[in-house]
C-alpha cells in the first residue's frame, strides 16, 4: 500500500472529461451564491442604522472592483441556474445520453450572455480597450 497522496491537479489532466469541470464549477459557484448571501445580509444591515449608513454602503460598491465583484456573482448566478437545469432534465427526462450536448450548451449560454454583458457591468473595460 502506497503511502503518496493523489495528486489531484495530475490525475485531473490526465482524466480530464465535460462532466468533472462541470462539477467542479457547479460547486464553486453555489459556494460564492453562498457567500454573497451572507455579504448582502450585511449590507441590507446597514439600513437599520439609517439612510445615510447605506448610502454610504452602497457607494462603496460603486467601484471598479465593486463592479467586478458584481460580474461575478452574474456568472455564477449564470452557471448554477443553467447547469442546475441541465441536471434536473438529465435526471428527470433521462437524457443521460445526451450529457456531453448539454454540457455543451449550458458552456455556449453561459459564455455569450457572460461575453454580452461585460461592458454593461464592468464599464471600466471600455476605457481599457480604447473607449468603445
Amino acid at each position: 500500500m502506497s503511502n503518496r497522496k493523489p495528486h489531484f491537479f495530475k490525475e485531473w489532466f490526465l482524466n480530464f472529461n465535460w462532466n468533472m469541470l462541470a462539477f467542479v464549477f457547479h460547486r464553486i459557484s453555489g459556494l460564492a451564491l453562498v457567500f454573497y448571501i451572507i455579504l448582502h445580509i450585511y449590507s441590507i444591515g446597514h439600513s437599520l442604522a439609517g439612510g445615510d449608513a447605506f448610502d454610504r454602503m452602497m457607494e462603496a460598491y460603486n467601484t471598479p472592483f465593486g463592479h467586478i465583484l458584481e460580474y461575478f456573482l452574474l456568472l455564477a448566478v449564470l452557471w448554477h441556474m443553467f447547469n442546475g437545469i441541465r441536471i434536473i432534465v438529465l435526471d428527470f427526462f433521462c437524457f443521460s445520453h445526451k450529457q456531453k450536448v448539454f454540457i455543451l450548451w449550458v458552456f455556449i449560454v453561459c459564455g455569450v450572455i457572460a461575453l454580452a454583458s461585460l461592458f454593461r457591468f464592468i464599464p471600466e473595460v471600455k476605457i481599457l480597450i480604447g473607449g468603445l
